[in-house]
């Protein structure tokens, strides 16, 4: 377990990738408690009475559709467990750090001072699944990373769209 953890911290720090990560049904299980333990941790420190969780899960999981289409559409379904996996451990694990940031430096800084770094970690995200996409599907990192960023619109305009109640 740790050395599964470790593995998802170097692909956070893009020093390996999602074929490092093994294909199945466990490992996706774990990046979902993951994911729960996050959005907990999310909602424990930075969370606003004014966010709907459901509209906030529906778009993250059009975000991951998104990228699931995008893999099986490039004839790479095989590394899917894997690299969606990858995506929802290591956004997770970005997440936790926000939260570990925000809590941290709250008091030393200020919250608009704090909430800037951690909306800087949050960011940190995109450059981690273009690189994961950029991996699984074997093209340049500039190419994975146009993909995140589609991604990342895709989500906040599904979010927007939910949350305006259109």
């Amino acid at each position: 377990m740790l050395r599964l953890l470790k593995t998802f911290v170097d692909i956070i720090a893009i020093r390996k990738g999602p074929e490092n990560i093994p294909g199945s049904w466990i490992v996706l299980s774990v990046a979902l408690l993951l994911m729960l333990l996050s959005s907990y941790a999310v909602i424990a420190v930075a969370g606003s009475e004014r966010t709907n969780y459901a509209n906030t899960f529906t778009a993250y999981s059009l975000g991951i559709v998104f990228y699931a289409a995008i893999i099986f559409l490039a004839g790479h379904s095989a590394r899917m467990l894997a690299s969606v996996s990858s995506i929802i451990a290591c956004g997770a694990i970005v997440s936790l750090l926000f939260v570990a940031e925000l809590a941290l430096f709250t008091p030393l800084f200020g919250v608009d001072a704090a909430r800037q770094i951690a909306y800087m970690i949050i960011l940190w995200s995109v450059p981690v699944e273009g690189h994961i996409m950029a991996r699984t599907i074997n093209t340049s990192w500039l190419a994975g990373s146009g993909i995140a960023i589609v991604a990342l619109f895709v989500q906040v305009g599904m979010q927007s769209v939910l949350d305006s109640g259109a």
